[in-house]
């Protein structure tokens, strides 16, 4: 059974505000949340035809010899391959199983389709990852590959892989440039920015005294330090105070900087903000007014988010389930509860959005018959299975290609290539 510390690609969803148990389920607790999923044992990725493609599973040969027994959440990389990580069972049976990180390419030949991405001569010294779980890795488009880990004395410390050499950006007891402690680093809420900038969330405060955490929105910039983006207890934008729980950022490289869009709760209810050219904006709070009434919950997943600022949020009006996009102040209803899919189902439950630059929006769902499935919503408001769309279902319906989707796991790129885990 897998167990996701800190999931970065939240299906059951944590909502900021009250909702009827009917809608999406949750669990989240400060700085992680646990989802498991007992038949999730494998890693798909698309090809270049938008096909997915079994890059490894438990049970298969891992790189350099022994046995994958656990994978990890995957993250599409720009460049259309996945990376993640996996816990492999050396030949010898008596070395202790280890996780390491991975990347797959789904047009390679299967005998070539996985390969190392840490050069092991750079794993060494103080900075070291011991892991025990899911790093949960990201990259950006010069390859260069983040992850949060524990450090071998077992604090925790955010990794920046670069060039074959592995650098510890932040760890838990430094400071930010604001001076702050940070207390704890969240595991699974990285995400790649500019060149050499992380976003992340941690908790701020005396590590020593767990009560008097702040959580916190930071980003970690080579040479730079730790700067504070949004910290829990303190003044936003519209002078709305940010409080417990921030959702999981979603970040882009723009020219003008690292943007970020994120949720967090308010003394008001809940709110999407955008930090973008260095300033942050609430672009959507609850009790904004919609066609299905006002919005009274906001999702704690990732948003999808455009580098041109547009974004989309996992939402609700009342009780019913919806997902909002968001384009210069503008809100367009893009799918809802009880929308007729492709064949002729209605969706149940939504998990979080993912934009592409080119508008199209990924999503995963539950239809009423219990099937979980990923959609596309092009820009044209053509909606479709993911994959091809003349070919509906091939996914999940096609005899050699059928398979269990998790679609709380969906990641996609900003060209539109994606990956999730699922079942054999």
């Amino acid at each position: 059974m897998l167990n996701f510390r800190a999931f970065a690609f939240a299906f059951a969803i944590l909502l900021l505000t009250p909702l009827h148990a009917a809608a999406v389920s949750l669990s989240l607790n400060g700085n992680s949340a646990d989802l498991q999923n007992d038949n999730t044992q494998a890693v798909y990725a698309s090809d270049a035809n938008g096909v997915p493609v079994l890059i490894s599973a438990i049970g298969l040969p891992a790189p350099g010899g022994g046995v994958v027994t656990e994978v990890g959440v995957p993250s599409m990389m720009p460049d259309g391959r996945v990376i993640f990580g996996a816990e492999v069972q050396p030949k010898d049976a008596n070395v202790k199983a280890r996780w390491n990180i991975f990347i797959g390419n789904a047009d390679a030949v299967p005998s070539h389709r996985v390969i190392p991405a840490l050069n092991p001569k750079a794993v060494g010294g103080d900075c070291s990852p011991a892991f025990k779980g899911d790093p949960y890795p990201v990259a950006d488009i010069d390859e260069n590959i983040a992850f949060i880990s524990t450090v071998p004395h077992g604090r925790d410390a955010l990794f920046f892989y670069s060039r074959g050499k592995l650098t510890c950006m932040a760890k838990a007891g430094e400071k930010t440039t604001q001076g702050h402690e940070v207390a704890i680093l969240s595991f699974g809420s990285e995400q790649m920015g500019n060149l050499g900038q992380v976003v992340f969330t941690g908790f701020l405060g005396d590590s020593a005294k767990p009560a008097a955490h702040h959580q916190a929105l930071l980003v970690a910039t080579l040479g730079r330090g730790i700067s504070e983006l949004a910290v829990e207890g303190e003044y936003g934008p519209n002078h709305t105070m940010y409080q417990r729980p921030f959702g999981l950022p979603a970040a882009l490289p723009s020219p003008t900087g690292v943007m970020v869009a994120f949720t967090a709760k308010t003394p008001s209810g809940a709110a999407l903000f955008l930090y973008s050219g260095g300033s942050m904006a609430r672009i959507l709070p609850t009790g904004t007014l919609t066609g299905l009434g006002p919005v009274t919950y906001l999702s704690a997943g990732r948003p999808g988010l455009m580098p041109d600022g547009t974004s989309a949020v996992l939402a609700g009006c009342t009780h019913i389930p919806a997902i909002f996009r968001l384009t210069r102040q503008r809100l367009d209803l893009r799918i809802e509860r009880g929308q007729l899919t492709p064949f002729g189902t209605e969706l149940e439950s939504l998990g979080d959005p993912v934009l592409t630059a080119s508008g199209a929006m990924f999503v995963g769902a539950t239809d009423t018959d219990d099937h979980e499935k990923l959609y596309v919503l092009s820009p044209d408001d053509a909606f479709y299975e993911v994959g091809e769309p003349e070919s509906i279902y091939r996914i999940a319906w096609g005899a050699a290609k059928h398979h269990s989707i998790f679609t709380g796991t969906l990641t996609v790129n900003q060209q539109g290539d994606f990956a999730y885990l699922g079942g054999r």
